[in-house]
């Protein structure tokens, strides 16, 4: 799977104190950081499989721009958390993941639910009109598909 991140922008996003693996030359392992941002873009596109490509199964880029910088901002954090010493990381680097996947939820539950997705999905707030047939006096979303 083509990641959402490439090895330099994700370089560009993180903190430059940030410890990475690094590779025989004691320069920074792109391959090691490659498969964790690769790693990290499947974990994205299993808590979303509506931004998969019916054709290629690859994430259809460019990504939807209202979702666009906070899944390069959630690709990056799941990337750097997965390549950092989960055994002595901080408390604050597993809130953030934990963070990180809720917020994933939060958007597939938005998706799904009817609210203005990716151009694939409307909603409107429903207001009471007997030439409708819409008696009760409730406030309710109606979504369906374009």
């Amino acid at each position: 799977m083509i990641p959402l991140v490439s090895v330099d922008q994700f370089f560009s996003r993180i903190p430059q104190s940030a410890i990475l693996p690094t590779d025989e030359e004691g320069e920074k392992d792109s391959a090691r950081i490659g498969i964790a941002l690769q790693d990290a873009t499947g974990i994205i596109a299993a808590n979303l499989p509506w931004l998969l490509d019916r054709k290629t199964g690859e994430i259809a880029l460019p990504v939807t721009p209202q979702f666009a910088d906070a899944l390069n901002s959630i690709c990056t954090d799941i990337a750097l958390y997965r390549l950092t010493d989960a055994v002595s990381g901080s408390e604050d680097a597993r809130e953030k993941y934990r963070d990180n996947m809720t917020l994933l939820n939060k958007i597939n539950r938005e998706y799904q639910g009817g609210l203005e997705g990716p151009g694939l999905q409307f909603s409107e707030v429903v207001t009471p009109n007997s030439g409708e047939g819409i008696t009760d006096g409730r406030f309710f979303k109606k979504g369906g598909m374009y």
